[in-house]
């Protein structure tokens, strides 16, 4: 890994805001705390499943999450210092997915339109449904949900991921077995699964039919997500090729059901009949057509998390690293704000889990030290970083700390 000989110079009051953050102690409010002070049950993000967090155009914070087979969202005006009282989304309780890869979905859109995804467990065969729902009126209530797969089928459509472009356009993407139902049906091999997406130009009220992306996409991994332009995306996810390596592709998509660019993003040659659960991360970069991305392997080539730049132009990563190729080591997540580039992930010492953070001010050719940001011994959620105009935040869940939301930058 290349390191920056004027590291301090050139990250200034950036890194100075950092170290305090460090210095600065963490006031944990886990479940047990939260429930020890009232006298009733408590719907607290605090003692939910698998927070997802976002902000919206006026800087409030929007976090869903799983509790008791329902989804919730609460909102918080102080950048998670406080949280106001939870909102049940779906009234029905259902099996609602809550882990690291496969967890509830949020965006809130400029005019405060509120939509969420997620999977929905219908057998412990990992089957499942793709499910949506929405708020037209702040948060205060949201519509009955609705199943996005349009198949009909009994069987695999999980892992979900959404995002709204600078247009307007709702993309729903997931993973999903139906062809691979298909293909048993005519007694002929089908590895893996996979990858579908829809699109809503009316935020929520309606979505095209599906679109198969790609074949033979692996089962379990969550698909990263970043703009293309004002109307499409760049998807990233895990997927088989050769009927047993199992690394990376990319594809463009766009809201009339095209798919381009398609090709291999990675090439780690992990050869493994088995899913991984570890999907990438991926923000676009400054230049059009490249994109940052991190990804965790077990291959032959390249073990342990990684860094690369990707040009679909080139159709090659660049400014490939090894970020951490210690056991344990997994589940990055990057962010890009005013020219630095964040990367955090979880560590692994033997004993406890630190979360480790490295920044870029040269998109992605040189890093800063890994620094901890913060370590529990207990169990604890995958960490993701959000952005608004202000900066960078760490939102990540625990048992110990609970639901910790923390500035990583400063304006």
């Amino acid at each position: 890994m290349r390191m920056s000989p004027t590291i301090f110079e050139r990250f200034g009051l950036g890194l100075l805001a950092l170290l305090f953050w460090l210095s600065t102690p963490v006031q944990a409010e886990s479940c047990e705390t939260v429930r020890a002070a009232q006298s009733s049950p408590q719907i607290s993000v605090h003692c939910g499943g698998a927070p997802s967090a976002v902000f919206d155009a006026d800087g409030h914070l929007w976090v869903a999450f799983v509790l008791d087979k329902h989804v919730y969202v609460t909102r918080s005006s102080d950048e998670g210092a406080s949280f106001a009282e939870p909102v049940q989304v779906n009234a029905e309780p259902e099996d609602a997915e809550f882990n690291g890869e496969n967890r509830p979905k949020i965006v809130v859109a400029p005019d405060g339109t509120v939509m969420l995804s997620w999977t929905t467990k219908t057998s412990s065969q990992f089957t499942g449904e793709i499910r949506f729902s929405r708020s037209v009126d702040g948060g205060r209530s949201f519509e009955t949900p609705r199943t996005i797969n349009d198949d009909g089928l009994h069987t695999g459509h999980r892992f979900d991921s959404l995002f709204l472009t600078e247009s307007g356009k709702l993309y729903l993407t997931w993973i999903d077995k139906r062809d691979m139902e298909a293909t048993l049906a005519r007694d002929e091999a089908y590895p893996g699964a996979a990858i579908y997406y829809t699109v809503s130009s009316d935020m929520g009220a309606s979505f095209m039919p599906n679109v198969r992306v790609s074949h033979n996409s692996c089962e379990c991994c969550r698909i990263a997500v970043a703009p293309h332009g004002k109307d499409n995306v760049a998807i990233l996810w895990r997927q088989i090729f050769d009927d047993h390596i199992r690394d990376h592709a990319i594809a463009v998509l766009s809201p009339q059901g095209l798919v381009s660019e398609l090709s291999r993003a990675t090439v780690d040659d992990w050869y493994i009949d088995a899913c991984p659960h570890h999907g990438p991360s991926m923000v676009a970069a400054d230049e059009p057509g490249q994109y940052h991305m991190s990804w965790f392997s077990a291959g032959n080539l390249h073990a342990g998390i990684h860094y690369a730049r990707y040009d679909l132009g080139a159709d090659m990563p660049a400014d490939l690293i090894k970020v951490d190729g210690t056991p344990g080591a997994g589940h990055p997540s990057l962010a890009l704000h005013d020219g630095t580039l964040y990367l955090v992930w979880k560590g692994f010492d033997g004993m406890s889990t630190p979360l480790q953070l490295m920044q870029s001010q040269d998109d992605g050719r040189s890093w800063s030290a890994a620094q901890t940001l913060m370590s529990t011994s207990q169990g604890s959620d995958h960490p993701l970083l959000i952005t608004s105009p202000r900066g960078v935040f760490l939102s990540w869940y625990s048992e110990e700390f609970g639901y910790v939301f923390k500035e990583l930058s400063n304006d």
